[in-house]
């Protein structure tokens, strides 16, 4: 079904003989039929989908304001949804949350023949999948409302947050099976608190409860009644925990770290690796999409890439136990995400394995960045686009 967007009008018309009854969106705007040989100038083509009367599927990408009121968010991840779902006789429209209204909202949608972005309005979405890039926004009134308003009206929305580092600690713990997996970990609150823990452990990693990509992360370690401290740019020796308390406890107590068990991480050539871990909701549940590696290089402290580790393929160390163990985890963490949590439609972890062969997960990522390796992310493109069709109804 061919419809047509005016961008001076801001209105909705498609191409059919009069009387034809046509409806878009979720909320099944009703449609005037506009003959091709009437067209208006200034519209704009767009190929989607009839179900039963109902055009789509139309596809709500939820992102927010950068600080110049520009629409923030990974820009090349909607280009490419966009130009997959276009493919398919989709469409996909990017909005932050503000723009919603009653019967529709406000954005932007990527044409991929002419590679530009446009203003568009559009009904309420059959689906809307957040992205929204900060978790400040998350807290925000408008954010809110919003999903409050799409989960009231029976819309599709995924994913719900993001993943606060210790509440996911603590759903892991209540898992008969996935407890074993997370290092033990606490919530700093106290020197006393976390002088016992690295008493118990020796060496601690400590992370921002509400950070990702290795930002705000260090490790200490008890060497000799002296606090060995490490980050990713430098190195200090503190006289006791009591003195590396009052150095870093404001900046531990404001952005509510967790204090981590250190795990000793296996080596390839004497560098230590990590699995990057796609998962998404498939036909048959919870599947890995791809998995990466990833190798520190200066530092042992992580393997991120913009701390200076490097990509390695999987392939360099892929064996069956693997694969039958990333498969399992991932039907298992995305059934217990969603029925704590809230749908997850994909899902990424940073898992690791100790120097004597137990697997570990680190974190599980709700809105994971464009993967590195180009297989991985094609396939993971394809993989959203079947599932935005499959939960709209607008499956083949």
């Amino acid at each position: 079904m061919n419809l047509r967007y005016h961008t001076e009008s801001k209105e909705w018309t498609y191409e059919a003989k009069a009387g034809s009854k046509i409806s878009f969106g979720f909320n099944k705007i009703s449609l005037p039929s506009t003959p091709s040989n009437t067209l208006l100038h200034d519209t704009q083509p767009f190929s989607l989908r009839n179900k039963l009367g109902n055009i789509g599927p139309l596809v709500g990408i939820m992102t927010s304001f950068s600080k110049n009121m520009s629409l923030a968010g990974n820009g090349s991840l909607f280009k490419a949804l966009q130009t997959e779902i276009t493919k398919r006789n989709g469409m996909t429209v990017v909005f932050p949350p503000e723009t919603i209204v009653k019967d529709g909202l406000t954005g932007v949608t990527f044409l991929p023949d002419t590679q530009k972005w446009i203003p568009i309005k559009t009904p309420l979405p059959h689906l809307v999948f957040n992205r929204v890039p900060y978790r400040k926004a998350e807290q925000q009134l408008a954010f809110k409302d919003a999903v409050n308003y799409l989960i009231a009206l029976g819309i599709p929305f995924f994913n719900p947050a993001f993943i606060n580092k210790n509440k996911l600690y603590h759903l892991f713990a209540s898992h008969d099976q996935l407890r074993k997996l997370m290092p033990e970990s606490i919530s700093v609150k106290s020197l006393n608190q976390l002088d016992a823990f690295l008493d118990k452990h020796k060496g601690i990693y400590l992370k921002p409860s509400s950070s990702s990509k290795g930002i705000g992360i260090f490790r200490i370690r008890q060497r000799n009644w002296q606090i060995e401290f490490e980050s990713h740019s430098h190195r200090h020796h503190y006289n006791g925990i009591t003195e590396f308390w009052n150095a870093k406890s404001k900046q531990l107590l404001k952005y509510d770290y967790i204090a981590q068990k250190e795990v000793r991480p296996a080596a390839i050539d004497g560098k230590r690796f990590d699995f990057r871990v796609h998962a998404h909701d498939g036909q048959n549940g919870y599947e890995v999409t791809g998995i990466g590696i990833r190798q520190s290089e200066k530092q042992d402290l992580t393997t991120h890439i913009p701390n200076g580790g490097s990509l390695l393929p999987y392939i360099t160390v892929k064996n069956p136990r693997h694969d039958a163990f990333f498969a399992w985890a991932v039907r298992e963490i995305g059934m217990m995400l969603t029925e704590e949590l809230g749908y997850f439609g994909e899902f990424s972890l940073d898992a690791g394995l100790t120097e004597d062969g137990k697997y570990v997960i680190y974190e599980v990522n709700s809105k994971p960045m464009s993967f590195d390796e180009p297989q991985i992310e094609e396939k993971r493109i394809i993989a959203l686009v079947d599932l935005f069709f499959r939960k709209t109804g607008f499956s083949d």
